[in-house]
């Protein structure tokens, strides 16, 4: 299925953090969102882009301001050649599928649902059916030629579509989605079978890691330099992640390296706070204080500044460490300051699936 989001309103428009609010409802409902658009509620041609939105997609949530949600319901009921009613202390059109406090949803085979909301408000309840046609998996430690020479043939003889992208440096997300006769559950099986250890099948990755982890009554904790505790935020965006982390320690600077995680002097001193060695005595420091069953560690340097001849902006050493296993990696990572943070914590994570396979795999 094919999923857009129009955000019509400045005020909404321009707060990033709810937009992000709005998308995670969203992907509850829909894995892809092919289209985000945003429109000025002034916008002259408002009927043209609805409609032409609505003829490219199954599935079109369209987020308004109060101020312009009666313009927008407007537009829509025009479109189906409807009239407003009221409903639910709403306008909405008459041929609505759905009705519920501040959204509507209209139309059989392809769907649009209206919400009116605002910064700071809950939003309403999204009434777009749950796309149970498409699903993500992770793979790790391949190419991506090698991917693509498994899953080519493999989706022609199921039937299904798939597209891959880098989520770090060895680890890549291929999103699938099943065409009308196609098998989803064979090509997902054979997937499995192409690439074992090396394959998990997740809506969200953080989400598999507490499940598992819970499951098997585990434990994780890290050690944040560089990154500045984003692994940590990514994990407790979850619900759930209280079951499995113990709780992580921002090391920023030298000292605190050295009197929070145990990080020797003569380490600090001889090899720099970006190195394999000051990173193997976080690990080991991070799982002293939190008595859990695995840790991650990053240090690098995330720029702009900061850089030597010997470690450029994007050096970043990253570390993983169970009680029996460590996997320590120094990479480099290209981007502004926040896609290297971003890409280092995922390569933690990307360690994580190595050294904690009998628990997650």
């Amino acid at each position: 299925m094919r999923n857009a989001l129009i955000v019509v309103g400045k005020s909404l428009a321009q707060n990033e953090a709810y937009v992000d609010y709005i998308l995670r409802e969203y992907r509850k409902k829909v894995l892809n969102i092919s289209s985000i658009r945003f429109l000025s509620e002034r916008n002259k041609d408002i009927f043209l882009e609805i409609s032409e939105a609505y003829k490219h997609y199954d599935n079109l949530l369209i987020a308004a301001t109060p101020h312009s949600y009666a313009t927008i319901a407007k537009v829509i009921a025009t479109l189906f050649e409807d009239n407003l009613v009221a409903k639910e202390d709403l306008l909405v059109p008459s041929k609505a599928t759905q009705v519920a406090k501040n959204s509507f949803c209209i139309g059989e085979e392809k769907k649009i649902n209206l919400i009116k909301t605002a910064p700071l408000q809950k939003l309403p309840p999204l009434l777009l059916e749950t796309d149970k046609e498409s699903i993500n998996l992770f793979v790790f430690d391949v190419k991506e030629e090698e991917i693509a020479q498994v899953l080519e043939p493999l989706a022609q003889k199921m039937e299904v579509h798939y597209t891959t992208t880098s989520v770090t440096q060895e680890l890549y997300q291929v999103c699938v989605i099943n065409k009308p006769f196609g098998n989803i559950a064979g090509f997902i099986q054979e997937a499995k079978n192409q690439f074992p250890q090396r394959l998990i099948v997740a809506h969200n990755i953080f989400e598999y890691l507490i499940d598992r982890f819970s499951a098997a009554n585990k434990t994780i904790t890290f050690a944040e330099s560089c990154t500045g505790g984003l692994l940590a935020s990514m994990l407790t965006k979850i619900p759930g992640s209280s079951n499995i982390f113990n709780g992580s320690l921002v090391t920023y600077a030298n000292e605190i390296k050295h009197a929070w995680l145990g990080v020797k002097k003569e380490t600090l001193q001889t090899f720099g706070a970006v190195s394999e060695e000051t990173v193997e005595e976080m690990l080991a420091g991070a799982l002293r204080i939190a008595g859990a069953d695995y840790a991650i560690a990053i240090s690098g340097i995330a720029g702009p500044g900061g850089a030597t001849p010997t470690k450029p902006v994007g050096t970043v050493v990253v570390g993983c460490r169970s009680k029996e296993e460590e996997i320590i990696r120094t990479k480099h990572f290209e981007g502004d300051r926040n896609y290297i943070q971003y890409q280092a914590a995922m390569y933690g994570v990307k360690l994580l699936l190595e050294v904690a396979k009998e628990d997650l795999l």
